[in-house]
């Protein structure tokens, strides 16, 4: 008898382990080696339990809009800077790569709202002396307006629990519609509409909301409301970084998940094969390497592209043979982020001594979005002056900055195509689904752009992926997960158990 029962529990091992290897494949292409990529891979990965194989292209380096800049002797956040406390993803991506937080070291901050002319609002040295000058300049809404945004991201944090599920959404307007159906709304009206009809008041609108909108984006209150709401929610504290540089968690999730092959390269063309049969794959790419010194293509079951696709974008892509034309809506905001170290000239703005951060809260009058100290992604010490991070909407000319700092040791610019030129009723024309096999991970952008937003559409995109080449291989005709988690452990990667 237990001899019996030995052979039956080999062989129903043996079984499972025989069902996983008979499983198809997938050739999967991942194009863009930033969080959305990193996100893509490794949440298919653990959905196909290792049973795949992707290339990631990447153009330029791992990380994406995720990268340093060396200053001194210090890197420091050239692009996604600041990560919320309830950024769930982010927070399990740091745990399971064994990276640490990196808070900011400085415990009181002096800020300002500045429209060019005049500062608005100046904070002190002393909290409840800040918290009287708020209350006494926008009234008691400046607490409404905080628990207003505490209730969004609680409603949004719906999106977890949908994912854990396996849910999945072939656009923009079936994931916020899911969430919550008044989302929507948010990304129908502009944030001034929606702020007035909230009942704030004009003053807290053009001042406050406007700064924060302006230093996170680049552009004012006319963008879509749910934009500058998650906008607002990154003023709140216990905001944090990745140590050593957010550009860690991609490269971590990417370099440790040995089912990826990095091809460093450009991804010039995606072609539909039509004629392709259903056991045959049906996308076949066109690259050339990262020297330019040759060009070649790979065909594959699954393409996610983890890029803008807007034609302002600096590697376009161009896409043959598909049924319909593939369009995408819309254009980016460049924005320049400049660092000096140097001191900064008070009397510049009309103060007696500087500020750690300026926002300014009138873009028509100034180029300026922000200036600010920053950390060192580490957490080191600046020896002698410190560090100022710029964000402007167009180049800071030599004698603007000579004129706002002295003492000027060293000056470097990056310029992003950061985020998108956000405007209302555009947004919900977006999808994660261009085709058949075809997803597009960079349309969650159009709700909000943030490392968390880019992570949470990797995981859409990978199970809407994952459920379709099932679907179409009919290896099941449904997918159950259980209604407390995922089917499989977020921790256990990689692996065909």
């Amino acid at each position: 008898m237990r001899k019996r029962i030995v052979l039956l529990i080999f062989g129903l091992l043996t079984l499972e382990h025989a069902i996983c290897l008979d499983t198809r494949t997938p050739h999967v292409a991942v194009v863009g080696g930033g969080i959305g990529g990193a996100s893509a891979s490794h949440f298919l990965t653990e959905l196909t339990k290792g049973n795949l194989a992707i290339d990631l292209y990447e153009a330029k380096r791992i990380g994406g809009r995720l990268a340093t800049v060396k200053i001194g002797d210090n890197e420091h956040e050239a692009g996604g800077s600041i990560l919320h406390p309830m950024n769930m993803y982010m927070q399990r991506f740091v745990k399971l790569l064994g990276l640490e937080h990196n808070l900011p070291t400085q415990d009181t901050q002096m800020f300002g709202i500045w429209d060019k002319d005049r500062f608005v609002y100046k904070s002190d040295s002393w909290t409840i002396v800040s918290l009287i000058k708020l209350v006494y300049r926008y009234g008691f809404q400046v607490f409404k307006l905080n628990r207003d945004i505490r209730d969004i991201i609680g409603h949004f944090e719906k999106i977890y629990e949908l994912q854990d599920a396996g849910k999945s959404f072939e656009n923009i307007t079936a994931l916020m519609s899911a969430i919550n159906e008044e989302f929507l709304n948010c990304l129908q009206t502009s944030l001034k509409d929606r702020l007035l009809h909230m009942g704030y008041s004009r003053r807290l609108i053009d001042e406050l909301a406007e700064a924060v909108v302006v230093v996170n984006y680049g552009q004012d209150i006319d963008v879509q409301s749910f934009t500058g709401l998650v906008s607002l929610a990154g003023t709140g504290a216990d905001l944090w970084s990745v140590k050593g540089g957010n550009k860690r968690v991609p490269e971590g999730l990417i370099h440790g998940n040995k089912n990826i092959n990095v091809m460093s390269g450009r991804v010039r063309k995606i072609r539909y094969i039509a004629e392709s049969s259903d056991n045959a794959r049906q996308y076949e790419l066109t690259y050339t390497s990262k020297d330019n010194t040759y060009l070649t293509t790979a065909k594959y079951d699954i393409v996610i592209i983890a890029a803008p696709l807007t034609s302002d974008q600096e590697f376009p892509i161009e896409f043959a043979d598909f049924p319909k034309d593939l369009e995408f809506p819309g254009s980016y905001q460049t924005t320049h982020a400049t660092f000096v170290k140097a001191d900064v000239k008070p009397k510049y703005f009309g103060l007696r001594q500087s500020l750690d951060f300026i926002l300014s809260c009138n873009p028509n009058k100034t180029i300026i979005s922000s200036l600010g100290k920053v950390d060192s992604v580490d957490g080191s010490d600046e020896v002698g002056s410190p560090i100022w991070k710029i964000f402007s909407r167009k180049p800071l000319e030599t004698g603007l900055v000579h004129g706002i700092f002295s003492n000027v040791i060293e000056k470097t610019t990056v310029v992003w195509k950061a985020y998108p030129h956000y405007l209302s009723n555009t947004t919900t024309r977006h999808s994660f689904k261009l085709h058949d096999a075809l997803y597009h991970i960079n349309a969650i952008e159009w709700v909000a752009s943030a490392m968390e937003m880019s992570a949470i559409g990797g995981r859409n995109v990978a199970i809407l992926a994952y459920d379709d080449f099932l679907r179409k291989n009919s290896l099941v005709s449904h997918r159950e997960t259980p209604k407390d988690g995922p089917k499989t452990p977020f921790e256990e990667l990689y692996h065909c158990r």
